[in-house]
């Protein structure tokens, strides 16, 4: 089985067609789906959506990209979801510098409370380092408590990675641009053990060749693992094994 770990399965125009798109995935081997929040309102809807479809799971948090306009009052309203049944993890969160610097602050001071969350509920933390791989760091190492975390959409350097990789409970994933032609970073994924590996498409976003420029959905991961595989000279099936394995030590909540 496949888990696709970060979808964004809330947009309107998925939602209207998700019965056909969760079909796609059970079709390709899918066999469980995590959908991250970036607000208040996609908690609400993604456990709406967990509540009727038994394949999918929640991880509610703040995107960084979020924030801007949101008020540290909303963090009770999040925490008081978390006890929710099929909520698996915390996420979104993180930081992102690629679009706005001007609330870098702000940024880290809600990435610091979604991990002592995390640490006081014993939940994974879903990781998004757009442009800001350093100061995330920065914050882990400042944590007077532990975590268990996916770096999703790996975007760091072999220093950072070797960081991550050194953390027992920590995972990092990497999505459907690892296909592009452009794509420069081969290397990180050689040097990341199969063991520490998760899978992801971060559906609508960065669909993996041959289906980029459509909009992505989670029967695609399947692209992005046999890429991996390739990339690693791995055996599909073993690599497969791994994901599966990893997303069980790391979403203990989700009901296999």
């Amino acid at each position: 089985m496949i888990i696709d770990t970060h979808a964004h399965l809330y947009y309107p125009d998925i939602i209207s067609n998700l019965d056909e798109i969760l079909d796609n995935a059970r079709e390709s081997g899918i066999g469980k789906i995590i959908i991250p929040a970036v607000d208040i309102k996609t908690c609400e809807t993604i456990l709406n959506l967990t509540s009727k479809h038994d394949m999918l799971y929640a991880a509610l948090g703040l995107h960084p990209c979020d924030i801007k306009e949101t008020e540290e009052s909303e963090f009770k309203i999040l925490e008081d979801m978390l006890t929710e049944k099929k909520v698996v993890g915390i996420g979104e969160t993180g930081l992102d510098y690629y679009w706005d610097k001007t609330y870098n602050d702000k940024q880290k001071l809600f990435f610091k409370r979604h991990l002592e969350l995390a640490s006081s509920y014993k939940l994974p933390v879903i990781i998004h380092t757009r442009d800001s791989m350093k100061d995330a760091l920065e914050v882990i190492r400042n944590l007077k408590s532990e975590i268990t975390c996916q770096f999703h959409c790996f975007s760091g350097d072999e220093e950072d990675l070797e960081y991550v990789l050194g953390k027992e409970n920590y995972y990092v994933s990497f999505c459907g641009n690892i296909t592009y032609k452009n794509f420069d970073a081969l290397d990180l994924i050689e040097k990341t053990p199969i063991e520490r590996l998760l899978s992801e498409t971060d559906s609508p976003f960065l669909t993996p060749v041959p289906y980029r420029g459509k909009k992505n959905q989670p029967a695609y991961v399947v692209n992005t693992i046999n890429k991996i595989a390739e990339i690693k000279k791995t055996d599909k099936d073993i690599l497969i094994d791994a994901l599966l394995s990893n997303t069980e030590k790391l979403f203990r909540n989700i009901t296999f």
